[in-house]
């Protein structure tokens, strides 16, 4: 079955594109679970909610091809994006 995101394809000698997408989506849901496993405390909605959007936005762009920094530039973003989203909860600064 050919996959729905699009991709580029590499260098010769380099891992398939196949590979690396698989690793890369890998890495995306990794990032997913880490942003929406939290422990039940007072600020879990507030920070969930903010979470979930930051979540569903990276899965539209790259599920609807629009990740054009491709997979991996998606994923830091989102990590970036959450823990920043941490550091407003506590009263700092993202």
């Amino acid at each position: 079955m050919r996959s729905s995101i699009a991709h580029t394809n590499l260098a010769p000698g380099s891992k398939p594109a196949a590979e690396i997408e698989r690793d890369d989506l890998r890495d995306l849901l990794r990032t997913v679970l880490e942003a929406l496993d939290m422990p039940f405390d007072a600020r879990r909605d507030a920070l969930l909610n903010m979470r979930v959007i930051s979540v569903v936005g990276t899965l539209r762009d790259v599920l609807g091809g629009k990740a054009t920094n491709g997979i991996p530039w998606e994923t830091d973003y989102l990590r970036k994006d959450i823990a920043g989203q941490g550091a407003l909860e506590d009263g700092g600064h993202a």
